[in-house]
């Protein structure tokens, strides 16, 4: 089960059909607020928690009872929850480009303060603003531009949304996981590479692989790397050496 991340759609995984879907059902899936999935939440606000158990009532309606869960940014937070509260159901977990918590506290500032200049602009412009970090990578670029899938108004709901701390339960988690993540670049204030230390050295059995000089999101920044990688840990297979890529393992 793909989970893609904020503000794009199921369509986001289209780098990745043709190196998967020769081996695996791929199962991808709008998050609640995003594409074709539905757009309310309980008392109006953007709740990650729900989302997660939206993850869990969709695999027993489709009769999947355990599955693989490959899940990016947003996505990542979400597998990663429902790893938490439904181990049951989780096979293996793959969390790129993640955080279970705001790795330093200058991010949560540079949050509240894009908010509120977000809520000045029109989303044209939003988003304009947001693709400047991927100027160097226009494939990444057009991959998200084309799978947008959420309006201004859901965008606010997300952003401003509470966070969902769970460093302090990652401990819980019983599906080999692994966690991969860029290093090196510090984008709009939030080190990545931190983000992914922190939920590598909390989950049991988990590997670290944190990609050099690069970002959110590794499924398009590194697709090939990205690919073969987690098809080999989800084979089993050793994982292989790849220049700029640095391996943590338990």
């Amino acid at each position: 089960m793909f989970l893609h991340g904020s503000g794009v759609c199921w369509k986001f995984w289209e780098p990745q059909i043709q190196a998967f879907s020769s081996k695996y059902k791929m199962i991808m899936v709008d998050l609640r607020g995003h594409g074709e999935s539905s757009k309310e939440f309980p008392n109006g606000q953007y709740d990650h928690y729900i989302i997660a158990e939206d993850m869990k009532h969709f695999l027993d309606v489709i009769g999947e009872k355990k599955v693989h869960v490959v899940g990016v940014s947003q996505g990542g937070q979400i597998g990663t929850l429902l790893a938490i509260n439904h181990p049951e159901y989780v096979n293996k977990l793959v969390i790129s480009n993640s955080y279970s918590e705001f790795p330093a506290p200058v991010a949560k500032w540079i949050l509240d303060v894009s908010n509120f200049v977000f809520s000045l602009l029109p989303l044209k412009t939003i988003k304009t603003l947001m693709m400047n970090v991927y100027k160097d990578d226009s494939y990444t670029k057009e991959i998200i531009l084309n799978t947008w899938s959420i309006d201004k108004k859901m965008m606010l709901a997300m952003k401003k949304a509470p966070f969902p701390t769970h460093t302090h339960l990652l401990h819980k988690i019983t599906a080999p996981t692994l966690v991969m993540g860029g290093e090196g670049k510090v984008v709009t204030g939030i080190d990545e590479g931190k983000g992914s230390r922190i939920i590598f050295e909390h989950i049991p059995n988990a590997v670290l692989a944190l990609f050099k000089n690069a970002f959110d999101p590794l499924s398009t920044m590194r697709k090939d790397i990205f690919n073969e990688m987690i098809i080999d840990f989800l084979q089993g297979n050793m994982l292989k050496d790849y220049e700029n890529v640095i391996y943590s393992y338990k």
